[in-house]
C-alpha cells in the first residue's frame, strides 16, 4: 500500500508541476501580448501558484497546521530550510519572488517552473551574482512584491539552525523592508532532505506515508537599520520557535 501510494504521489506531483507549467507559460504569453504590466502578470502568477500550492498539499497528504498572523502586505519571508516542500508552505495573498541556489535551476520540472515564475537566482561563489540579486530583490521589493528565501542557503535536519547568510539583512536594513521570520518542523524529522540523498528515492519513501503532518508558525514584522541586530533577532525567533515546535510534535 505504501508503494502504491507513493506512485501515485509521485506522478500527480510531476504531472501538476508539468500542468501548471505549461498553464502558467501559456498565459504569460498571452498577457504579454496584450500589453498587461508586469505587476499585473505577477499577481496572475500568485494566483495560480496558491492554487497550485493548495492542490499539492491534497495530493501529498500533507496536513498543515498554521500559527501566527499570516502577513497581508509585502514583506521579505525567511523560513529554516527542512525540505523541497517549504517553499510551498507560505500561502500568502500578495506576490512573492523566491531566491534560490542557481545550482537546482537546471533540475528537471522544479527548476523548470521556478524559473517560470521569475525565481532569482543566486550563485553563492560568484560576488558578483550575489551582487546582481540584491540589486533585483530592491527592485522587486520596491514593486510592492514580497521576497521567500531561506537563509540558511541548504536544507538541514535540526531541529537547531545553521547560521543564516548575511547579505539580504544587510539590504533590508539599507532599504528598511520588513522581514517576517517563520519556523517550521515537520512530525516525522527523517523527511529533512540532507546530504546526498537522491530526490527521487528520497520522495518515494516519504510520500508513501498516509500523512504528512507539518506546523508553520510566522513571527511579527522585524526592522532594523542594524543588519547584524537584524538577523540576531530574526534567527533567534526562528530557532527558539522551531525548538518549540519540534517539542510539541514529539509530545502529540
Amino acid at each position: 500500500m505504501r508503494m502504491l501510494r507513493s506512485s501515485v504521489r509521485l506522478i500527480a506531483f510531476l504531472g501538476l508541476c508539468i500542468l501548471t507549467s505549461l498553464f502558467v507559460f501559456a498565459g504569460l504569453l498571452g498577457l504579454r501580448l496584450r500589453g498587461s504590466s508586469p505587476q499585473h502578470r505577477q499577481a496572475w502568477i500568485q494566483r495560480r501558484l496558491l492554487r497550485f500550492f493548495r492542490r499539492i498539499h491534497r495530493a501529498m497528504g500533507m496536513r498543515i497546521t498554521w500559527d501566527g498572523e499570516l502577513p497581508t502586505e509585502p514583506c521579505v519571508l525567511m523560513g529554516n530550510h527542512r525540505s523541497y516542500v517549504d517553499a510551498i508552505l507560505f500561502p500568502v495573498s500578495f506576490p512573492v519572488v523566491y531566491v534560490a541556489r542557481v545550482e537546482t535551476k537546471s533540475w528537471p520540472i522544479i527548476g523548470w517552473g521556478a524559473n517560470l515564475i521569475g525565481t532569482l537566482w543566486v550563485d553563492r561563489q560568484d560576488k558578483s551574482s550575489r551582487r546582481q540579486t540584491r540589486q533585483e530583490v530592491r527592485k522587486r521589493l520596491d514593486a510592492g512584491m514580497g521576497i521567500v528565501i531561506f537563509p540558511e542557503g541548504t536544507t538541514h535536519k535540526g531541529p537547531d539552525l545553521l547560521p543564516y547568510r548575511p547579505g539580504m539583512f544587510y539590504t533590508c536594513a539599507e532599504e528598511g523592508f520588513p522581514i517576517v521570520p517563520v519556523a517550521l518542523e515537520y512530525k516525522n524529522k527523517d523527511i529533512a532532505w540532507v546530504g546526498q540523498s537522491l530526490f527521487v528515492p528520497h520522495a518515494f519513501h516519504h510520500f508513501g506515508s498516509k500523512h504528512i503532518d507539518i506546523q508553520v508558525r510566522f513571527g511579527p514584522r522585524m526592522t532594523s537599520n542594524d543588519p547584524e541586530s537584524l538577523l540576531h533577532q530574526v534567527r533567534s525567533w526562528t530557532e527558539a520557535n522551531c525548538l518549540q515546535l519540534r517539542e510539541q510534535l514529539d509530545a502529540s
